[in-house]
């Protein structure tokens, strides 16, 4: 099976063409049975008819124009963690720990327990750790957008579709300026100064400093569909982890730390999940085939 798959990918890739023309087949048959929707009027033959005859029926169009690619705000579904849920605090709250554009800030060290070394640290201590204007800097040059669905690793169906923006990991962990002894970058937010409520997560240190052919970066995002990262959403600045199930992309983003564990630190790992699962898509059938 393994062999006849290897053997037949070149032709699978020189099909495009009609995997693409079947794709808009499929799509069409599933727009013409719209009927169930509002098209009760008109029978699914005589939309068949017009679509034949190479036109547009108005109901059809009517249909196509109520479709949404990015999902929004108000719709997003939403998982957040904490007690009290972060994004739940008041507005000066959010202020005094750092859960604002004007008081954020995001910290790159050398993890304490391993060999890791890191010439110039971002710390808040020392005064040197990043804030948002410094983000803001690192975006003219850096930013980039991308849309890419977030789904969570238990849940039946995606939490939205968004485009996403903010600034590669890589570009703030160049800032600390690591030298030798780092495998892994672990990552984690606002706990409510609890270490106990603590959620963090991990990569290795090659994802986030190159991207696998045709995959984004991993970013320190700030806005969502071209607005600013609310609270709820994570904001003022969340990691984006395209490829992955919703619990690498860490909210409230505030401490990075670099280290030579090659161990995943995760926290769905503690709660027995597969936290290296890439995303699958969610597909569903719109009709059986006869046969």
């Amino acid at each position: 099976m393994w062999k006849n798959h290897y053997r037949g990918r070149f032709e699978i890739m020189d099909n495009t063409e009609r995997i693409a023309r079947e794709h808009r087949d499929v799509t069409r048959r599933y727009f013409l049975q719209l009927s169930a929707a509002g098209a009760a009027a008109l029978s699914a033959c005589k939309l068949l008819a017009a679509e034949q005859a190479g036109q547009t029926h108005p109901l059809l169009a009517e249909a196509i124009s109520k479709l949404e690619y990015l999902t929004r705000d108000e719709n997003f579904k939403n998982y957040g963690r904490g007690k009290p849920k972060p994004h739940t605090l008041p507005p000066e709250k959010l202020r005094e720990v750092g859960l604002a554009r004007d008081t954020w800030w995001l910290e790159v060290l050398p993890d304490p327990e391993s060999n890791s070394e890191v010439e110039s640290p971002l710390s808040r201590e020392a005064g040197t750790a990043l804030d948002f204007d410094g983000l803001m800097k690192l975006a003219e040059k850096h930013a980039v957008r991308f849309m890419s669905v977030m789904t969570c690793t238990n849940g039946r169906a995606p939490c939205g579709m968004g485009l996403w923006e903010g600034v590669p990991m890589r570009e703030v962990v160049w800032l600390a300026r690591p030298k030798r002894n780092v495998r892994r970058v672990f990552f984690y937010g606002f706990h409510n100064n609890d270490p106990a409520q603590r959620f963090q997560s991990s990569l290795p240190i090659g994802r986030v400093l190159e991207d696998p052919p045709g995959e984004h970066p991993v970013v320190l995002c700030y806005k969502l569909n071209n607005e600013w990262l609310t609270p709820v959403r994570g904001g003022p600045v969340r990691v984006i982890v395209p490829e992955e199930y919703g619990n690498r992309s860490v909210k409230w983003l505030q401490r990075i730390m670099l280290t030579n564990s090659f161990k995943a630190n995760d926290t769905y790992a503690e709660w027995n999940n597969d936290t290296v699962s890439h995303l699958k898509t969610c597909a569903r059938f719109i009709h059986t085939p006869d046969k």
